[in-house]
């Protein structure tokens, strides 16, 4: 950190000089790039700015003309001296030959002793108080003789130690957002580094004023930070460079992508560093934008950064790594999500067909993506939205009331098969299936609530039946408990016993009679319904059906055998789902 006027005055050479603050004290924490000793009257053409000028009062700095002395403090205020120190030691109080030379003890003392002495020193102070009256710099007396070249060796040696930090802290400051651009880091990891080297909070958001990555700096909290953030930072003007713009002088740069600006980089409590720390400051903030455009120079679109902001915070909200209400209310509306009244988990499930190509599966899935967000859109429904894996989507909606859940999801669900033409058939096109979770008041209960979508999505994959528009828990019935439990020992033994039979059969003579009776089990036994659904003649069904219950041992006719039956086969699938299924 740079020294202040302030940093020096405590050194032990000018201490020992007793310093005395007649004037600026204000100002006392401008920073010193130097130290000049000097008894000229016009330092205009030596000074380069923020020099803090030694002299004593044998120069000009001791003159009783008090015009003349305000004339040269005035150019040393102009020519952007840091200040100035006067050694008061002079005719009154022991005579000074020089900067660096010392009179013999005694010589030139005053008749009358030390009184003389201390009233010279009082009125020198107060012509040089109203000297300085005015002026933008600190004026200081000393009232004990000093050696200046101890001053200056002190000063200057902490100077050039301080510009060895700062190269040192810039060094780490490159080595660090290189090393995270080589690793293609997550934007929240080159948020999260700026804020540990700069000590503040840092916030990526971007053009529509969406945060995408944040972290508070220390004593602030996420909810301090982020509540309100769209309405405050559209308040704080974009800047073409570096700079502090709006009422709460937020510190922020460009991020810019291919000569377009992406979003910006934001201190927003850059103000409270000291001037010292500034330039530290800006330069993390100008370094973390940069690899922020690395990064993102890497992403497809903005759409995908935007998702994966959302992603982000789902995962988060959903295992519990947000503490309180308040900060998840203010995270989600920061990235997008309008507060309501309700909040409702869901979760889609996409089938794909068996033997697809990873990458066609890839682009599938990104089609799925872009159609659920934009049914959403369509639907007027502010959510988040992420793709966990493969095949699944899950979103947080919020809502006015829960009256108005269904409605949304219907108009939801039939805008989603508008954009996935065949949507909702088993055939050539995408096969869906929305599992809705239970809603709440809490967006973080609600959000804790996505795996129960997810669940009932999954379970409402494997099912047949009448197409819904979405699946709620009440709506899996035997499959839903059967689904909890399939991993459950007791269960898989059951499904075993009851089967392995007809599974040994088809073992050794080749699959046909297991599909046979799930068809059989799912008419309820319905033999003409059987014979439409399975395309056999009667005779071959008979004989097949037959086949199956000297197999199992069983009248197919009876119904506990066929509700065993059809818990088994429903247990057995959920273990090792049939291909048919998504």
């Amino acid at each position: 950190m740079p020294l202040s006027v302030r940093d020096v005055l405590a050194l032990e050479p000018l201490r020992a000089g007793s310093p005395q603050v007649i004037a600026g004290a204000e100002h006392l924490a401008r920073p010193v790039r130097w130290v000049h000793v000097s008894q000229l009257t016009d330092l205009t053409g030596l000074l380069r700015g923020g020099e803090l000028v030694l002299t004593t009062a044998e120069g000009p700095a001791g003159s009783r003309d008090e015009p003349g002395l305000a004339a040269y403090l005035a150019r040393l205020d102009a020519a952007g001296a840091a200040g100035v120190v006067i050694e008061a030691v002079g005719p009154a109080g022991g005579h000074r030959a020089g900067a660096s030379e010392r009179p013999e003890s005694g010589e030139g003392s005053s008749p009358g002793g030390g009184g003389g002495a201390d009233r010279d020193g009082e009125d020198r102070a107060a012509t040089l108080a109203r000297a300085a009256a005015g002026l933008r710099f600190p004026v200081i007396l000393l009232r004990e003789e000093v050696r200046f070249v101890d001053v200056t060796e002190a000063v200057h040696s902490q100077i050039v130690n301080e510009h060895y930090e700062e190269l040192k802290f810039a060094q780490r400051t490159h080595e660090a957002f290189t090393t995270l651009s080589l690793e293609h880091a997550a934007l929240e990891t080159v948020v999260g580094r700026a804020a540990a080297l700069s000590g503040t909070a840092v916030v990526f958001e971007d053009v529509a004023h969406r945060v995408l990555a944040s972290t508070p700096g220390p004593g602030r909290s996420t909810v301090d930070l982020l509540t309100g953030w769209e309405r405050r930072s559209r308040l704080a003007p974009e800047l073409d460079r570096t700079g502090t713009s709006g009422a709460e002088d937020w510190l922020h740069t460009p991020v810019v992508v291919h000569q377009r600006v992406w979003g910006r980089l934001v201190m927003p409590d850059a103000r409270g560093t000291d001037g010292g720390r500034a330039p530290r400051v800006r330069m993390v903030l100008e370094r973390a934008a940069q690899a922020l455009s690395l990064r993102l120079m890497a992403e497809q679109d903005q759409a995908d950064v935007e998702r994966r902001a959302q992603g982000g915070l789902l995962n988060d909200l959903a295992e519990g790594r947000v503490p309180a209400e308040p900060e998840a209310l203010a995270r989600a509306e920061a990235v997008g999500l309008r507060p309501g009244a309700r909040y409702l988990p869901l979760a889609l499930r996409f089938a794909h067909p068996p033997t697809a190509d990873p990458l066609d599966v890839q682009r599938r899935d990104r089609r799925h993506l872009e159609a659920v967000i934009r049914a959403a859109k369509a639907a007027g429904i502010s959510a988040l939205v992420t793709a966990v894996h493969t095949g699944e989507i899950r979103m947080l909606f919020s809502c006015a009331g829960p009256t108005q859940e269904d409605r949304l999801l219907e108009r939801f669900a039939g805008l989603l098969d508008q954009q996935l033409p065949g949507s909702g058939q088993r055939g050539s096109g995408p096969y869906r299936r929305i599992g809705v979770g239970h809603g709440a008041p809490s967006l973080l209960a609600a959000a804790r609530r996505l795996p129960e979508a997810a669940h009932i999505a999954e379970v409402a994959a494997g099912m047949d039946g009448a197409e819904r528009p979405f699946h709620r828990s009440a709506d899996l019935r035997l499959r839903g408990l059967l689904s909890l439990l399939r991993d459950n020992r007791h269960l898989q033994a059951f499904a075993e016993t009851e089967l392995y039979r007809i599974l040994e059969d088809e073992a050794r003579n080749g699959p046909g009679l297991l599909d046979l009776l799930r068809d059989y089990l799912a008419v309820n036994g319905n033999k003409n319904a059987l014979a439409r659904r399975t395309r056999l003649s009667r005779p071959t069904l008979y004989t097949r059906i037959a086949a199956i219950e000297r197999l199992l041992g069983v009248d197919l006719e009876d119904p506990e055998s066929r509700a065993c039956l059809y818990v088994a086969l429903l247990a057995r699938d959920l273990v090792a789902p049939q291909p048919r299924t998504p």
